[in-house]
C-alpha cells in the first residue's frame, strides 16, 4: 500500500492512502481475538460509577506499561501473527526492534495500545516496493540451471513490510507539493521559500509563514514551468514529499514539526533528516501525544484511555477513516504480541 499526503498546509496532515493490490492483513477488526479475552467496553449509560471505575481498573492493569519488552517474544510473536502474509520480510525485525526501542526510552509513553497503534501505523505507512532475486522455477518448481551449472534467477518487486522510515512512492507526484521549491537561510533563525510559480514566503525560526508576494498561495500544479523569479533566486532546492513513519508532507509542515521538537528550521533545511529513525519517530509521537502537526488535534488520550480503546478511530490522528479497520486490526495484533512480550 501506499499512500499520499494531500491536504494543504491549511489543513496539515491528512492522507489518502491507496491499499496494495489484495492487501488485506490477517484479521479484520471485527473478527479478532482480544489478547487477554474480551475488550473492556465503556460504561453504557445506567451503568453505575462504580462499575466503570472497577472497568477501567481492569484495563489499566492489562495496558498500563512503562518498561520493557522481551525480545525474543517480540520476534516469535511477529513471525506468529504476521509470518504468513505475502508481504512478510524478514528485515523488518530489526526495524521494528528499533522502534520499540524507541518507544521504551520514551517516558510519555504509558499504555500498551500507544505502542501497538504506533507500530501499526508505522506497518501500514512504511510498507513499499522491494526489489529482490528470486531463482526461477520450471513447471515442477524447481529451480533451472544455466549453461554455468548455476541456479537461474530473476528481479521481482513486491510489496513489504519495512517498519522503517520510507519516502512516499513517487514522491507525491500529481500532487500541489510535489515540484521542489527553493529555501534560503535568512537573518534571525528564519528562512525563505520560493516557489516555482513565483509565490515566495518567509519562515520564521518559531516555525510560522506568511507571504512575501501579494495573493501567494502554498502549492503549486505539478505541471506548472519553473518561471524566473524560481531560476533566478539563490536558495537551494528541496522537494517535500512523504518521509518518515508517518508521511510528512508540504514544507510549512517540516517547518513546524522540527520547531515543535526544539530542532529550530532543520527538517525544513535538510528534509531528508526525517528518513533517520529517532527523528521519524518523535515526529510520529509528538504529533500523537499532543495533537499537534499532523495529527489535527488528535491524540492518543482521545482513544485510549482506562476501559475506553477505540482503535478504529484512532485512524482520525493520522488519515480520517482510511483503512481505519485493516489498521486496527494490525494494532490488536501487535497488542497481542506485546502483551506477551511484557518483562
Amino acid at each position: 500500500m501506499r499512500h499520499h499526503r494531500n491536504a494543504h498546509p491549511t489543513a496539515p496532515g491528512a492522507l489518502s492512502q491507496q491499499a496494495l493490490p489484495g492487501h488485506h492483513p490477517a484479521g479484520s477488526v471485527a473478527h479478532l481475538p482480544h489478547a487477554m479475552g474480551a475488550k473492556p467496553r465503556l460504561r453504557p449509560p445506567g451503568k453505575s460509577a462504580a462499575a466503570q471505575a472497577a472497568a477501567d481498573n481492569a484495563a489499566n492493569a492489562i495496558y498500563a506499561w512503562q518498561g520493557t519488552f522481551d525480545r525474543i517474544k517480540l520476534r516469535e510473536g511477529f513471525i506468529r501473527e504476521f509470518g504468513k502474509s505475502a508481504h512478510y520480510d524478514a528485515a523488518a525485525i530489526p526495524q521494528m526492534e528499533l522502534l520499540v526501542g524507541f518507544i521504551e526510552a520514551d517516558t510519555r509513553i504509558t499504555d500498551v495500545r500507544w505502542t501497538a497503534y504506533m507500530l501499526a501505523t508505522a506497518y501500514w505507512e512504511t510498507t513499499s516496493l522491494k526489489k529482490e532475486s528470486v531463482p526461477v522455477l520450471d513447471k515442477h518448481h524447481k529451480p533451472v540451471v544455466g549453461k554455468n551449472g548455476k541456479p537461474l534467477v530473476r528481479s521481482r518487486k513486491r510489496w513489504a513490510i519495512t517498519l522503517s522510515p520510507v519516502e512516499e512512492v513517487g514522491h507525491g507526484a500529481h500532487r500541489n507539493y510535489f515540484l521542489p521549491v527553493k529555501v534560503k537561510s535568512i537573518p534571525k533563525g528564519g528562512a525563505r521559500v520560493t516557489e516555482q510559480d513565483g509565490d515566495q514566503f518567509t519562515v520564521t525560526a518559531e516555525g510560522t509563514y506568511k507571504a512575501i508576494t501579494h495573493g501567494a498561495k502554498q502549492g503549486a500544479a505539478p505541471t506548472q514551468k519553473a518561471v524566473t523569479a524560481y531560476k533566478d533566486d539563490d536558495g537551494d532546492e528541496y522537494a517535500y514529499y512523504g518521509r518518515g513513519y508517518v508521511q510528512l508532507t508540504w514544507w510549512s509542515n517540516y517547518a513546524k514539526a522540527s520547531t515543535e521538537l526544539n530542532l529550530g528550521l532543520q527538517l525544513l533545511l535538510n528534509p531528508d533528516d526525517v528518513l533517520q529513525p529517532q527523528i521519524a519517530y518523535k515526529v510520529m509521537a509528538h504529533g500523537m501525544l499532543t495533537g499537534k502537526g499532523f495529527a489535527n488535534g488528535r491524540k492518543f488520550a482521545t482513544y485510549f484511555h482506562g476501559a475506553k480503546t477505540d482503535y478504529v478511530g484512532a485512524r482520525h490522528m493520522v488519515n480520517g477513516s482510511d483503512h481505519a479497520g485493516d489498521i486496527a486490526g494490525i494494532a490488536q495484533q501487535f497488542e497481542s504480541i506485546l502483551i506477551a512480550a511484557k518483562s
